[in-house]
């Protein structure tokens, strides 16, 4: 029989990949018709297909984002739990002290490479369609290029700074997550550190104290995702002495579909117009009445939804079976790469299939006010040609910025750890 501690986890990257994917088409989709953020066309309209339940996960970019942090609680205590299960110590510290270090590197260096070549995109002037065209959240992402090489420059090391420092990218502005992510990695280190010598029971009640730490401070976005990632994690290893194929006691064979089910309708919370439909209504209501005052209900909704659809997927192993197919491992091991240049390939490609290659021309009023031409993008038959060449397209380049930036960008990350650490990370712990 095989332990728990053996088990498959690869689908975990089957997760990351979808996950990924669709917060390309919640970028992509949700920004063509902002429509889509509500749950139906008006107030007495019936939804369209992809604002129906469940369905609209597919243009939910934050409960994507929610499956992130959620994963960074997960996938980053996942080997050091095992360790400190099995009473190893001596080797699990020191492995979170490089695991924490190399988080760093394995960010920050693939992240500042993106940055480098929105840049280079933006001053060749490839996101001029996507500033001059109709949808407006393609505009708002687009910079526009400095007047000299010189403010370039000192732009771009402005931007590598402040994308960690201040949660700001003007040049990939979709890169303002990864100053949580990396502060969420760290406080997931930092809780695995305290907890080190604390039993998995004792363990459970502190993530759970940390949960409704988060929930009560509005903390939606790092509190509530990490911790609840990290008590599935002691879940995962609760099922160390059951078959990978036996639902564990206190769950009935339907009650995993039932979590799971119930968490996608809750993450597709509309952000707009929550009101409109009978479903989303009673989701607003009892948030107003369970959540604190203020709560954005679409992030909290989200993070809440998508913790109980990974509870879900952990006690269904013929889902997970389905998650660790090669392609979706595939799509996960590319996942990064692919949150990384979507924004500027979006902007770029994507906008030149959208709008064609002319740019709109800017008219003179008799008093010298200006006017920008729109150009409007394409649709129906069309935009579905455009979307079946781009995300093929998009996967291909994710592929080859995996093996020839991201590896080089592992590489640099791991000289730099070896020269910072040596050789001697001997750990001796005092009895």
């Amino acid at each position: 029989m095989k332990s728990n501690n053996q088990r498959d986890v690869r689908w975990v990257e089957g997760i990351r990949g979808i996950t990924a994917l669709l917060i390309v088409t919640g970028h992509v989709f949700g920004a063509l018709d902002e429509r889509l953020s509500s749950p139906a066309r008006s107030e007495h309209s019936l939804p369209s297909f992809f604002q129906l339940p469940i369905i609209r996960l597919v243009i939910s970019g934050r409960a994507s984002l929610s499956i992130f942090f959620l994963l960074t609680g997960f996938v980053n205590s996942l080997s050091f739990l095992k360790q400190v299960r099995a009473a190893n110590q001596h080797a699990a510290l020191p492995s979170l002290a490089k695991s924490s270090l190399r988080r760093i590197g394995r960010m920050v260096l693939p992240a500042g490479a993106a940055t480098l070549v929105s840049w280079v995109l933006c001053h060749l002037g490839a996101y001029r369609l996507a500033k001059r065209g109709e949808v407006a959240w393609f505009r708002d992402i687009s910079p526009t290029p400095k007047s000299s090489l010189t403010a370039a420059i000192w732009d771009l090391l402005y931007n590598l700074w402040t994308t960690w420092a201040k949660a700001s990218n003007e040049y990939d502005k979709v890169q303002w997550n990864l100053f949580f992510l990396l502060k969420a990695s760290m406080i997931v280190y930092t809780i695995l550190l305290m907890t080190t010598f604390v039993t998995p029971r004792g363990r459970k009640v502190y993530l759970i104290v940390y949960y409704i730490y988060g929930w009560m401070g509005n903390d939606v976005l790092i509190s509530m995702n990490v911790s609840a990632g990290m008590f599935i994690v002691e879940l995962f290893y609760d099922q160390a002495d059951t078959k990978p194929t036996t639902v564990s006691p206190g769950f009935c064979k339907g009650l995993p579909i039932l979590v799971l089910v119930s968490g996608m309708i809750i993450a597709g919370y509309p952000e707009k117009n929550a009101e409109w439909c009978l479903w989303s209504n009673y989701l607003k209501v009892l948030g107003a009445k369970i959540f604190v005052p203020g709560a954005e209900l679409s992030r909290t909704w989200g993070s809440v939804g998508t913790s109980l659809m990974l509870l879900g997927t952990l006690y269904l192993p013929s889902l997970q079976a389905s998650l660790s197919h090669p392609f979706l491992v595939w799509m996960g091991k590319v996942s990064f790469s692919i949150f990384l240049i979507h924004s500027f390939l979006v902007r770029s490609v994507f906008c030149w299939m959208l709008y064609g290659y002319s740019v709109p021309v800017e008219t003179l009023d008799q008093d010298g006010t200006v006017h920008f031409g729109r150009l409007p993008p394409a649709n129906g038959i069309n935009l579905l040609i455009i979307c079946c060449i781009f995300f093929p397209l998009l996967y291909f380049i994710g592929q080859l910025w995996t093996v020839h930036v991201e590896s080089r960008c592992t590489e640099l990350a791991q000289w730099l750890e070896d020269r910072l650490i040596g050789q001697d990370t001997q750990v001796i712990i005092p009895k």
